[in-house]
């Protein structure tokens, strides 16, 4: 039975999800532009008061995408400051998160390796590097990669599955 690297479990799927959010927000721009709405104001749209906006979900799908990489390799994922404001700025988030992504060094990744993570503000866990990556970070990745396609979608942006599902067999 083949086993499937670490490496192959994670930046496959970050870097084709990351792609697929770059594509979504130029379909929002491109909505914007059709019914002449501003379209940084998709940024601050939320499905539920109590829920980050757009702008909130991209910033954890990408800090999951570049965290989750680096605590993999033992290392200390790069801060990205929430700072952006209009889409282009996101766009560039994207992009960094994704650079982190694809230049992680797929040999220093280790499933047995112990990752302690905040789950709450006073409370963190350790798990080894499988238990985070498949009870905590992907989960959140895909909570948040989920959520935002949501807002768009509920904001009228025209997405559909093949919109979400990674580019391949489908």
């Amino acid at each position: 039975m083949a086993t499937l690297s670490l490496y192959a479990a994670t930046a496959p799927v970050f870097t084709a999800m990351l792609d697929n959010l770059s594509a979504w927000l130029d379909k929002a721009e491109a909505h914007a532009n059709k019914t002449g709405i501003d379209a940084e104001t998709l940024l601050t749209k939320r499905l539920a008061d109590d829920m980050l906006p757009l702008s909130g979900q991209i910033s954890l799908m990408t800090a999951f995408a570049k965290n989750t990489m680096r605590r993999l390799a033992g290392e200390a994922p790069p801060d990205f400051p929430d700072v952006e404001k209009t889409l282009a700025d996101f766009r560039a988030r994207i992009a960094r998160a994704r650079d982190i992504v694809v230049t992680t060094d797929a040999d220093k990744l280790d499933a047995t390796r112990k990752i302690n993570v905040r789950t709450g503000p006073e409370t963190t866990v350790d798990l080894t590097g499988v238990e985070y990556l498949t009870l905590f970070a992907l989960p959140n990745f895909f909570f948040h990669a989920t959520t935002a396609y949501d807002i768009l979608r509920h904001n009228g942006v025209d997405l559909g599955k093949r919109d979400f599902l990674p580019k391949g067999p489908q």
